[in-house]
């Protein structure tokens, strides 16, 4: 039996366990298995807390490895504050996207704030071979139509697409057609983001290795970037996502800054061997 506590941050819910207990086991069998809604627990992905030093180890539901998660990590720093792993206001933690800086704002509700650091618009970085200019305002083609995408590096990789209304239609099937489109050669996650004023945005967000999700932390920093760099929204943004709402700023540094919730859900045991 393994024991595992189940989060949540605006919707986009996590697996946490420790990775010592996972690190002789097939690790990707095991994120498949538990967020499996039907047979496992359910999640959108899983994570492993690595201690000394403290790390996020981060996997979509689908058992593949991500850099990192804006809304996960938020879980992250709610679960090592339960376990007493990490209680000091502020500190740092390791993940694939470098180093993130974490402040605990307040406890009852338990909010964070995030330095997610800055963007990345190099066409390497997020792994598209077919151009050698940013992906900023490009035209995608996508079946019989094309759709203006933004895409770059945000912590992982994001696209953003302007909608006129995030919350009016289903996303799925173009949110997959874009993630699985031939120009991303490791897929990129998909941001559908609606201006309802100029310092408000709407989204949601079609995720690789998960598809569509209530929320996503990273996403609603790309979206927030582009909408203030490109359509002129400030630099101080409220993301109103579908099971909540997430603060976002940016820095005179082009640092992002997310503020957020996160809320456990669940504490138990699950079966594997």
């Amino acid at each position: 039996m393994i024991p595992v506590t189940k989060y949540h941050g605006c919707g986009n819910d996590f697996i946490i366990t420790d990775w010592e207990l996972l690190k002789h086991k097939n690790i990707e069998d095991f994120v498949k298995h538990v967020c499996d809604r039907h047979t496992g627990i359910g999640a959108d992905g899983c994570i492993l807390v690595k201690q000394k030093p403290l790390e996020m180890v981060f996997y979509n539901a689908d058992g593949s490895r991500a850099p990192m998660c804006g809304n996960g990590i938020r879980c992250f720093a709610k679960y090592c504050y339960d376990e007493g792993i990490e209680t000091a206001e502020e500190y740092d933690v390791e993940t694939l996207a470098r180093v993130k800086h974490v402040t605990r704002v307040s406890l009852d509700p338990f909010q964070v704030r995030i330095d997610m650091g800055t963007w990345d618009d190099e066409p390497k970085s997020i792994q598209v071979d077919a151009l050698k200019e940013p992906v900023m305002g490009y035209e995608l083609p996508v079946g019989d139509k094309s759709v203006t995408v933004y895409s770059f590096f945000m912590s992982t990789v994001h696209t953003v697409v302007f909608v006129s209304d995030a919350f009016a239609f289903d996303y799925n099937e173009i949110g997959h057609a874009i993630c699985h489109h031939t120009l991303y050669r490791e897929q990129t996650n998909v941001n559908f983001v609606q201006i309802v004023d100029a310092h408000t945005l709407q989204m949601v967000t079609y995720e690789r290795g998960v598809g569509m999700t209530l929320a996503c932390g990273t996403g609603a920093c790309a979206a927030a970037r582009i909408a203030h760099e490109k359509k002129g929204c400030a630099a101080n943004l409220k993301i109103i996502l579908k099971r909540g709402e997430l603060h976002i700023d940016i820095d005179d540094q082009q640092h992002v800054h997310m503020f957020g919730p996160a809320e456990r859900i669940l504490k138990g045991e699950v079966a594997y061997v």
